[in-house]
């Protein structure tokens, strides 16, 4: 069923006119398609290229090269636009730095919420008994007949006692279950991560810092219980480049110093090596994968200047960054759940993330 169609008064007339003329030409069209002649006319014709088509950089040199084209008074009136639109671009700091500085005071409100949090985790705290439940369960059905990487995980879950206190493995679970965090995680890291007891956030007027608090173990000597991984952040706009400006930008991370126990250091292995000449091999120490290094990233004062792996490393560690301060901390439980597992399976594209390619775009001229 169409809608009527409404025409304001006195034009009826001139509509219906246009109504004949359009179906004539429908017509005539109909008329070409019996003769066969159309569809291959309308086929023949290829579609015109647009900017659009281009590269990244061509596209750029080519709408360049058009407003150089234009008489001179047009081209003062596009500069004109340009200005305008940096003093947009100055509100939309002042907006975002109002933002972040909302974010910072409302995560004070949530933290006694994570204190608790914390305490269930640790068994500190016992919840009452939970008899109605305010969301949907949406149980789905487990395929272990035809997927064989769900038998092996299945086949992997530990046994949980019935006397156990809080929640076992929770942190760690949460890290395997988000692809970003994951890939960090080496399976010789996992009993250290179990002995993680909580992840908090720390907010400052152009950073924030990313606390990982650890209950005694064999690993970590009792002065690195409490790691930390700070990020800083850009409010405004790069001077070189203010229209790519969407929002604060991490520019900067720092880590810390983790004093491990005589033999326990989980970012170095020790392998045996046998040199020429000696019948017996001498161990040697070398660097290996962990979720550790996390806390020691390159330093680049300068990424235009950094080469293209330290970019690679520290875009990624931005958009880990940031997905810790957006989702992970304050969403913990909905990632262990799978509540949330379909929000971070693509790459994040939010502003407060920069990866590799948002670096090697931010250089074109």
């Amino acid at each position: 069923m169409y809608a009527e169609r409404k025409v304001p008064g006195g034009l009826e007339g001139d509509v219906q006119q246009d109504e004949l003329k359009t179906a004539g030409i429908v017509e005539s069209l109909r008329s070409l398609d019996t003769q066969g002649s159309s569809a291959s006319q309308l086929d023949a014709i290829e579609p015109a290229l647009s900017p659009a088509d281009l590269p990244a950089r061509c596209r750029k040199a080519f709408l360049r090269h058009m407003i150089g084209q234009l008489p001179d008074t047009v081209q003062n009136r596009i500069r004109a636009l340009r200005q305008n639109q940096l003093q947009q671009v100055r509100i939309a700091e002042q907006f975002f730095r109002e933002v972040y500085e909302l974010e910072r005071r409302f995560y004070g409100q949530s933290c006694a919420l994570f204190d608790a949090r914390r305490d269930i985790l640790d068994g500190v705290l016992e919840p009452p008994l939970q008899t109605e439940i305010s969301w949907p369960d949406d149980a789905l059905p487990l395929d272990l007949e035809s997927n064989e990487e769900l038998r092996q995980l299945v086949g992997q879950l530990p046994p949980v006692p019935t006397d156990t206190l809080g929640i076992p493995r929770f942190w760690l679970t949460v890290f395997r279950n988000v692809p970003q965090l994951s890939e960090l995680v080496q399976d010789h890291d996992e009993p250290l991560l179990e002995c993680l007891q909580d992840v908090r956030l720390g907010y400052e007027q152009d950073s924030y810092t990313v606390t990982f608090q650890f209950r005694p173990n064999t690993f970590l000597h009792d002065s690195s219980l409490l790691l930390t991984k700070r990020y800083f952040l850009q409010h405004s706009a790069d001077q070189d480049y203010p229209f790519q400006f969407e929002g604060p930008e991490i520019v900067r991370c720092e880590g810390c110093h983790i004093h491990w126990r005589d033999g326990s250091n989980l970012t170095l292995r020790t392998v045996q090596s046998r040199r020429r000449g000696r019948a017996r091999s001498v161990p040697k120490v070398m660097p290996r994968e962990s979720f550790f290094r996390f806390f020691a990233p390159p330093q680049a004062l300068d990424l235009s200047l950094a080469d293209e792996k330290t970019k690679l490393i520290l875009g990624n560690d931005f958009e880990v960054g940031f997905l810790l301060r957006t989702q992970i901390v304050p969403k913990a439980v909905l990632f262990y759940t799978g509540d949330l597992v379909d929000n971070v399976n693509e790459a994040p594209t939010d502003n407060g993330s920069v990866s590799s390619e948002n670096i090697e775009s931010e250089q074109l001229p």
